[in-house]
This record gives structure tokens, sequence and C-alpha cells, in this order.
């Protein structure tokens, strides 16, 4: 027909549905399913089992154009056709750094949100629906805000969180949602592409794999292949966890899907030439994309697909890249400049970003002509038409079409791209500055990348995505000018010190400080003093940290900097409290405490109180530590401090239950797992040696999760005080002989006080066992391995009533 401001009459076709809310496996597979039987009935068997309580994941391993995306959608559908509710994520190659990325869509789902609504009305459906589960996590809600993208404020009790805390409470939140979801109805949870997962996604993966064993879920990854099974995501040795890595098609399977592509290409379903199924499977070695995007090509030839002749006359692209680089050759120019557009934006990408970043494109009807012309030669699919939103049909069409344009081009278009999120989206700077980081690190504009980089890194590092700070501080680091590089290096290596990285943090707080004796800068020399001494305390080089700490001292004073002195002082107290020297613990506690008095710097005043009750509880002054907790419990209240309450409350022993409330609430797992450590030696000594072991177990799963050394060997020397309790002399030797070899490997000997009570308890315990007996059993537990060791403690603490009568 004749329309208005068209030359020529257009088609005219009828609506029969609509893409607004179709899937995107849906706008991506319209070919019917090809081979992958064997398969498809593995993921039946686990989705059995999933529905019965006994959570599994499944990992689809594969390279690029293999079917990983075909398969989980087809099973994704068929799990939809019974009922189980489906929420599908995606990575994206721009997201290794953006956290929780590919859980976003994912919860979205499981929290039924309605992402058409205003972003007020979806905070409030958020709320309510964590009140159904469970009145007591509402407060915890700001910890979603990033994960969800939504504008959740910290309250006063997420603002107290530090960054560790805020990780562990949202991972124990979205457990406790989970476990809630999934006993409303079973769940299918599918992630698309990992080899791109963020970090803080991928420590959720290992949360959640671990959390959904007992539960009715199926965890389904895709990801291409890595160096070990199971994509190095820390799930692999979950017995719950089984890898599917596909196989090429066979030569059946590849003609079947060969003349599937010729039927939706030339509208006949016919049986395939012999010579053309021959051509097209030696070429592609049973890929299933490569067979298609072949066929394509070959289509366009305008060969006679009947001729064996002209069949073998044709010159085919060497690769599927080069292959995929031929085909956008041959596009018109415009279409071609549009698809490479649209690959810097990303795999899904709008008609009106492409103008809004590159108005050289034309307006919007031309850019949606160059994109139906894109859809018409199976690139590009339309996946939502309200929005005009587009989709690459497959992800190595994006990447070839990426790799072709000149370098200086597409840095270009990255900066565009950075520039035109800046300017649509003014007030999300916060929540876009992984994207925008990403496009300004790949443009020229180097006082962008730094701006960019640098907030970032403190995002990064504000939100516990460690591997995410490390990197844009890593990236940030040599392209800043050396007077500013101090901070940035200095930041790099606390982060590098908190995951235990130990030789480079102190590589590159060593770097931090060549720059400052060659600008001789007074301050950044202590402070990277005072970096290096936390470096080597943490190394067990006590006497390296006191030297470090007294040059960063003098600094500090000689610039009467106060705080600087009071941090000095507080660490000074707390390698000497770890050498087991009390006394200068002590004094040097007290010092830094006066100086934050003065300061008014309460929660300080409240750490430095806690430690020395804890001092004065291994140095055997029971009331005095009593005191002390009980005033650091006072100043912590006064500041609504909520998590350390937790902790002061833990410390003074006589409120462990309101201790674990506490903790449970704000859900520091680590703390918890403290709470159950005091709890157990509670009931050891009121006799109750099941509750005890009950309570030392528990501690045990959750200590699995941390290195932390010196609490374990506590942890390890309780429960071998609880073995001799029962009349276990061995076990209490071994676990006791494997706490030695911890507090050596960390330098930090036993207070008087515990070895006594060790000792007094060993010596009733071990009657009638030779000396030489005692010194076999201890030295075994010595030879341990840690994660032995606590399978050991582990094991002790699991033997029921029954066993122990058996064995006795």
């Amino acid at each position: 027909m004749t329309v208005k401001g068209k030359a020529e009459p257009v088609s005219v076709y009828a609506l029969t549905s609509s893409k607004r809310h179709a899937s995107r496996g849906r706008a991506m597979h319209e070919l019917p399913m090809v081979g992958r039987w064997a398969e498809l009935g593995i993921f039946a068997a686990k989705l059995d089992e999933a529905l019965v309580g006994r959570g599994q994941i499944i990992g689809v391993s594969a390279e690029a154009g293999m079917g990983k995306s075909r398969l989980v959608a087809e099973s994704a559908r068929t799990a939809g056709q019974r009922g189980l509710v489906v929420a599908v994520g995606e990575c994206q190659s721009y997201g290794t750094n953006t956290g929780y990325f590919v859980w976003r869509e994912i919860w979205s789902t499981l929290f039924r949100l309605d992402r058409g609504l205003p972003e007020h009305e979806q905070v409030q459906a958020l709320e309510a629906e964590l009140a159904a589960i469970d009145p007591a996590l509402v407060p915890r809600a700001p910890l979603l805000a990033g994960l969800l993208d939504l504008p959740l404020p910290d309250n006063a009790l997420t603002a107290q969180f530090d960054a560790k805390l805020r990780k562990a409470s949202l991972e124990g939140l979205l457990t406790r949602c989970l476990e809630a979801r999934a006993a409303e109805a079973p769940l299918v949870l599918v992630l698309e592409d990992c080899h791109w997962l963020d970090p803080l996604s991928r420590d959720l993966l290992e949360v959640l794999g671990r959390a959904l064993a007992g539960l009715r879920v199926l965890l389904v990854l895709a990801y291409r292949p890595a160096s070990g099974v199971g994509g190095g995501f820390g799930i692999e040795r979950l017995p719950h966890f089984f890898e599917i890595p596909l196989a090429e098609l066979d030569d059946a399977q590849a003609a079947q899907l060969i003349r599937s592509k010729l039927a939706q290409i030339l509208g006949a379903d016919s049986e395939p030439p012999a010579a053309l199924v021959k051509l097209v499977t030696a070429r592609a070695q049973g890929n299933p994309f490569y067979m298609e995007e072949l066929l394509s090509f070959i289509r366009s030839q305008d060969v006679d697909l009947q001729s064996e002749s002209a069949l073998a006359r044709l010159q085919l692209p060497e690769s599927l890249n080069s292959l995929v680089l031929s085909r956008i050759d041959m596009l018109g120019e415009s279409p071609r400049r549009t698809l490479k557009v649209a690959s810097v934006v990303g795999r899904v990408f709008r008609a009106s970003t492409l103008i809004g970043v590159y108005s050289e494109l034309g307006g919007l009807d031309e850019v949606k002509e160059h994109l139906q012309a894109l859809g018409t030669v199976d690139i590009v699919n339309l996946e939502q038409e309200a929005e005009q939103s587009y989709l690459f049909k497959h992800i190595v069409t994006q990447e070839v079409a990426y790799e072709s344009m000149p370098f200086a081009f597409r840095s270009m278009l990255h900066e565009r791209v950075g520039a035109y999120i800046e300017a649509t989206e003014p007030d999300a700077i916060e929540r876009n500055l992984d994207l925008l980081a990403h496009h300004y690190w790949y443009s020229e504009n180097l006082p962008k990348k730094r701006k960019y980089l640098g907030r970032a890194g403190d995002a990064a590092q504000a939100s516990y995505a460690n591997s995410a700070a490390i990197d844009y501080f890593e990236r940030l680091a040599p392209i800043t000018e050396q007077g500013a590089r101090v901070e940035v290096l200095l930041k790099l290596g606390k982060v590098l010190e908190l995951v235990g990285n130990w030789p480079r943090a102190e590589q590159v707080d060593g770097e931090a400080m060549a720059i400052a004796e060659n600008f001789a800068d007074e301050h950044a020399l202590a402070s990277c003093e005072t970096a290096l001494a936390e470096v080597a305390r943490k190394q067990g080089r006590y006497d390296e940290a006191f030297e470090r700490l007294d040059r960063a001292a003098r600094k500090f004073r000689k610039l009467d900097e106060e705080s600087g002195v009071g941090r000095v002082l507080h660490l000074v107290g707390t390698v000497a409290a770890q050498r087991g020297d009390y006394a200068k613990a002590v004094d040097n506690y007290e010092a830094s405490l006066r100086i934050r008095e003065s300061a008014g710097d309460k929660a300080s005043m409240g750490s430095l109180l806690s430690n020395l009750g804890i001092v004065a509880e291994y140095s055997g002054e029971f009331e005095r530590s009593r005191g002390l907790h009980e005033r650091a419990l006072a100043l912590r209240t006064e500041i609504g401090d909520r998590w350390a309450i937790g902790n002061s409350t833990n410390c003074l022993g006589l409120v462990a239950v309101l201790s674990m409330l506490l903790n449970r609430e704000v859900g520091d797992t680590w703390m918890v797992a403290i709470c159950h450590n005091n709890l157990g030696n509670a009931t050891r000594g009121l006799g109750d040696y099941e509750a005890a072991r009950n309570h030392y177990a528990d501690s045990l799963r959750a200590y699995l999760a941390y290195d932390d050394r010196w609490a374990l060997a506590f942890l390890l020397e309780d429960i071998a005080i609880l073995a001799a309790l029962c009349q276990d002399a061995p076990a209490a030797l071994e676990l006791l002989g494997a706490a030695d070899a911890l507090r050596e490997a960390i330098g930090a000997p036993r207070a008087p006080s515990l070895v006594k009570e060790i000792d007094g308890q060993l010596a009733a315990a071990g009657v009638g066992l030779a000396d030489a007996e005692r010194q076999e059993d201890r030295a075994h537990g010595h030879s341990l391995e840690t994660g032995a060791a606590l399978e050991h403690a582990m094991a002790f603490c699991e033997r029921t009533s029954t066993d122990r009568a058996t064995t006795s």
C-alpha cells in the first residue's frame, strides 16, 4: 500500500503476536532442537532429583557456537511447561567487574518485581516480599541496592556495616530468600555466559550452590571451557554438581540441522543435497552455529545447491570468525556501520542509543531500517518492540564486528558511549560506574579513564568486590601521575592484604614507599610504613612490624597527626598481644584510647576497650575483662553499632544467646561462628557435652569459608578440651597438635592461662597413656594439613552417642 512519506508502496503485515514480553531464548532460537537427546535426558534426571528436595547444579561447557544456550533454553522451556519457576540471567563481556550483574534479572524474577513500574513502587514491592518471607529481613533491604539496581539508601542498621559485613549479610539474606522461594515452588535458575562472571557473582554462586543441596532448586550454568572442570567457579567439588561437555553434532544430526535451516531460508522442507551436507559438515566440524552461518553465506552466493560442481567451486572462509566477517562485509555500508556501533554498546542495545552515540547513522527511521536489514540476514533480532530493543543473535557476531573496527574508531565510539551514559543518566552515575569505567578504559580520554577507574575501584572496595577493586587499581596506578600514585598503590595494597596476597601487597606498598621517598612526603612515608607493618604482622614477622610501626609513629608525631599516632599505637598493641606480650599490648592500647577519647572517636574507643578486655581475659583478670567489655558495650550501644554490640555481648559470654540473635540479624556468619564457639564453651562448662559438640560443629562449618587461622587455633583447642572431658585422649592430643601447628605458622603463642587449662584437662584424660603415645598422637595432629585437621575435628563433633558407645 502507499503511505505518506514513502515514494514506493510498502508491504503490509498482520500482527499475530507481540515480542514485548518474548523471552530472549525464543527470539534467538527459532529452529527446532537437533540432537542433544542424551543431554536433555541428564537435565530431566537432575530436575527430578531437585523436585524431591535434592538440589542440583548442571554446568554446560562448550566453545562458542556449539549450542550451549540452545540446550539450556530447551531445558528451561521444558521445566516451565512442568510448572516450575524459571529465572534467567546473562553475563556480558563488559560486566566482568559489575557486581552481581548476572543475578540481577534472576532475583528480579524471584522477588516478583515488575521492572516496568516506577522505581519507588518496585522498592515497596521488594520490601513487601521480604516482609512476607521474614520481617527481620526488611531492615537489610538496602543491601540489595546494587544487585537489583534500585535506589535503596542505607538505614540506621546497614549504614554501620563495613564492606566485608555487607557482603556476608547480603549472601545470608539471599540464601534465606532462596530457601523461602524453593519452599513455595521448585525453581530453575539459569546463568548464561558464565565465562564473563564477575567476582561477586562468583562468590554468591558458591554460597547459593552449597545452600541448595537440600532445596527444590536446579541451577544451570553455561560457559566456555576453562582449564578444569566446572569453569573455575568454586562449585566443581560439590557432590551435587555435574558437568555436561557438549560434543560436536554427528553427521546424521548435522544433516537434520541443515534440513531445518534450508527449510527456514528457502521455505521448502526437503532432503538436502548430499554434496551440500558433505561440504558444510566437513567445514563446520559439528559446530551448529558455524553450520547455520555457512548455509546463510552459501545462499548469499546464488549458487545452485543441487550442483555438486558449483558447490565445489565455492571459496568458503577458513574459520568461523572469518566466515562471520565475510557476511558482515557483504552488508550495505549503512547496516554494516550500524552493526559496528551496536557491537560497542553491547549484546543488547536500543535503536535510540545508537543514534545518541553516533548521530552519523541518521534518524530513528533510518536506523530502524538498518536494523531490519540486519534482522533479514539473521544477524540481529528484535527483542522488545515497545522499547526498540535489539540483540545480536549470537555473541560471536558481536565479537567479530567489534574486532573488525580500526582501533581509533573503536576508541572514539567507547568515549561516545561513556559520554552518552553521563548525559542521559546523570542521576545514575554511581550505579553505572563499572560501565563507565569499561567504556572510558577503551577510549583515549585519559582524565575520564583515571576518574572512573578510581571511582569504580573505590566502589568495588566498599562493596567487598575485592577482585574487581584489585583489577581497577592495578590498571589505574600506571596511568596516574606520580604525585597521586601513592594513594592508589596504598589502596591496592590494602585490598591485596585483605585477600591474603601478601607478596604482591608488600611489593605494591614498597612501590608506594619508593615514590614517597622520592617526593620526601613524610605523611605518605608514615602511611606506607603502617601498611607494610600490617603485611608483616599478618605473616608473623612481628619484629619487622614493630620497627615499621615505630618509624611510622615518629613521623606522625613530627607532623602532629594524632589520628595517625592513635592508629599506629592500636596496631602496636595488636602485634604485642599476638606475641603474648600483654603488658606492652595494654600500654599501647591505653595510649591509643586516650587519643581516641580526646577526638571523641567512640567507635575506635569501643574497639580498644574490647581489645583490652580480651587481653585481660588472656591474663586471667576476669573481673577486669568483664568491666572493659561492659564499657565497650555501653559505647557501642550509644552509637547504635549493632555489629559491634553483637561482638561485645559475645565477648562477655553472659549474653551469648542475645549476641547470636544480633549477629544473625545483620547476617554476619563469621561472628555467628564465634558465637557458636563460645556457646560450645559455655555448654561444655555446664557438662552438656552433646550440646557443646553441636555448637562446635556449627562453628566449624562456618569457619570452613574463612582462613582465620588464629580463630581456628582457638576452636581446635576448645574441641580438644571437650575430647579430653569425654575421655578421648588420642583425639584431644591430635587436635591440640593441629592447633600447635597453626599457632607456630602464625607466630601466636598460647596465653599462660590457656596453657594451664589445657594441661590440666589433658592430664586428667590421659591417665593410662604412655608418654610415647602422647607424643605420637600430638605429633600426628601437628602433621595434619589445616583442611584435614578441620575434618578430624568435625568427625569428633559429629560422632553420635551410639558411635561413642560402640567405639568405647
